[in-house]
């Protein structure tokens, strides 16, 4: 059998194809603001929480504190953002009148693509999407915290020692 057709599903594969085509329609449509969807969801996300924890907002958005302090940096020289010092050197974000006047500027846009991808699906996967990616990502976050298990590695582990 040709190994090219026999391949299960990679689900990995299959949300990462539908995210660059949702975020591509989602960038289309917001070019005339400048922002991309990755900023606008950044932006929206500190907005609504009026100040927010680099790790907390990295823990919401899903996304790792490396990649947000390369895009947090970016917002904040392009003066969309503003940054405190809290305790234990905690870096809290929140945003800036050109932010908010951004933000709103682009909504009307962001509007657009969130109504052109709903249409195109029909309202029930519009909603049944919204809940099974909540479901995709919640899975996907306790699969990375399961402790991992590796047949070879634990058949060259000792027997664990009962304690008595």
């Amino acid at each position: 059998m040709d190994a090219r057709h026999s391949s299960p599903i990679c689900v990995c594969a299959s949300v990462r194809r539908a995210s660059r085509a949702v975020c591509h329609l989602y960038d289309m449509v917001l070019s005339p603001s400048g922002l991309k969807v990755t900023q606008f969801v950044m932006l929206d996300a500190i907005y609504k929480a009026g100040e927010i924890a680099h790790c907390d907002l990295a823990r919401q958005l899903v996304a790792s504190e490396e990649t947000l302090s390369r895009r947090l940096a970016s917002a904040r020289a392009a003066g969309w953002l503003n940054m405190n010092v809290g305790s234990r050197s905690r870096r809290f974000y929140s945003i800036s009148t050109a932010g908010r006047k951004l933000l709103e500027s682009a909504m009307p846009s962001w509007e657009r693509a969130q109504e052109r991808i709903r249409r195109e699906l029909g309202e029930t996967d519009w909603r049944n999407l919204a809940a099974f990616s909540e479901r995709v990502t919640q899975a996907a976050l306790r699969a990375e915290a399961a402790p991992m298990r590796n047949d070879r590695v634990d058949r060259e582990r000792p027997p664990r020692r009962e304690v008595h």
